[in-house]
């Protein structure tokens, strides 16, 4: 899912289309009780345009702090989510990265046989030297952990899942 901004009113109409908004607000309320339990002290999302995020907004008890934004294809966040962020005192963060994070090929280059690969899929279709199948990734989670005060990153990464199929 990302919010593209080639133009600020198509891609706010394209979001609001994108990602399962059923299984996005059945995960909330899990977080929600972390938050009230004191676990998690700030909650967020992510791609979240305008008209996506007014109609979050009126299913949840507990608030997002932060919305982070892909600006990749423009150079400013639009009015609308300004105007709504502002207005429910939500943060926004914007990010550059690519829509396609972890391209089939880049994965089983990742986990295939070679010099780079870690050596857990097979090189061949008979799959002795490893786990054989076409591998499908099915999501990408970046993470970013800031020291708040000082904007610092402390720690990066990403959680990812994908399925073999053979």
């Amino acid at each position: 899912m990302s919010f593209e901004g080639d133009c600020e009113w198509k891609a706010d109409k394209k979001n609001s289309e994108q990602g399962n908004e059923a299984e996005e607000l059945g995960t909330w309320p899990i977080l929600e009780e972390l938050h009230e339990q004191g676990i998690v002290k700030r909650l967020g999302l992510a791609e979240f345009g305008s008209a996506k995020l007014a109609r979050f907004l009126g299913n949840v008890r507990v608030r997002p702090q932060v919305d982070q934004i892909n600006v990749k294809n423009c150079c400013r966040v639009p009015q609308p989510l300004l105007k709504i962020a502002k207005q429910e005192n939500i943060e926004l963060l914007t990010h550059n990265d690519c829509t396609n994070i972890l391209p089939s090929g880049t994965l089983r280059e990742l986990l295939g046989q070679g010099i780079r690969g870690a050596g857990v899929l097979s090189g061949s279709k008979r799959g002795i030297d490893g786990m054989k199948g076409d591998l499908n990734p099915e999501w990408v989670v970046k993470y970013t952990a800031i020291v708040r005060d000082r904007g610092v990153i402390e720690n990066k990464g990403y959680f990812a899942s994908a399925e073999l199929r053979e």
